[in-house]
């Protein structure tokens, strides 16, 4: 094993491990991956708590889903994954977990606001899209991320948590917990007595923001 793929695999465990701290990754909930070459994917076993993940229970698979290396069957919710990085070449990485406010929010029948919280501007510009319920792990949850995730790097996946895409798998992980974050100011506004829009001239200026943000990280990954 090279150096290249051991390092992926930590950095895959380390990942798990936050997510699991934080309480997003619940008993065995959750999968992450990370691509090791143009036809390779490492992504977290299937039935084991992400929180206590050694390198060497990463598996390795092609980019149909067959198995290349490991002892454990891979996540049952691989083929999400692989349409992911199908539709989105350029990424390096996916993470999905239920963090419980935003799980909260589309059992409720609710959505995130756009225009409220600053931060969900620069990351999300403003926006984080729900894709409609599929069955967890069933055959038309790859299916139901497809289109959104062509144009955004985070969905919602109707009661069942969010599903993330990044240049490397600690930015995939860190954007779920912004969005996370964010849901917990807005539920909290409401409790006291609802949210109050930023102003319209205001958006502007942090939708260019973004974009800068999204330019530079692309450059730092294409060295």
């Amino acid at each position: 094993m090279n150096k290249k793929e051991w390092g992926l695999r930590q950095d895959l465990c380390e990942v798990g491990r936050r997510l699991y701290r934080v309480g997003f990754m619940s008993g065995s909930d959750g999968n992450l991956s990370a691509l090791l070459s143009p036809d390779e994917v490492l992504i977290t076993p299937s039935r084991l708590s992400k929180g206590y993940l050694e390198p060497y229970q990463i598996v390795k698979v092609d980019r149909e889903g067959k198995k290349l290396a490991g002892d454990l069957p891979p996540s049952v919710e691989l083929t999400m994954h692989l349409v992911a990085y199908e539709v989105r070449p350029e990424i390096r990485a996916v993470a999905h977990c239920h963090p419980p406010m935003l799980t909260a929010f589309t059992v409720a029948g609710k959505t995130l606001p756009a225009g409220i919280i600053p931060e969900m501007e620069v990351m999300f510009l403003g926006e984080i899209p729900v894709a409609p319920y599929a069955t967890p792990a069933g055959p038309d949850l790859a299916e139901s991320i497809r289109d959104l995730i062509k144009h955004k790097n985070v969905i919602i996946l109707d009661h069942h948590g969010i599903l993330s895409v990044g240049l490397d798998i600690f930015q995939a992980g860190m954007k779920i917990e912004h969005a996370e974050a964010a849901a917990k100011v807005i539920y909290y506004s409401r409790m006291l007595g609802g949210e109050k829009p930023l102003p319209e001239d205001r958006l502007q200026e942090l939708a260019e923001i973004h974009e800068r943000i999204n330019k530079s990280e692309r450059e730092i990954f294409s060295t």
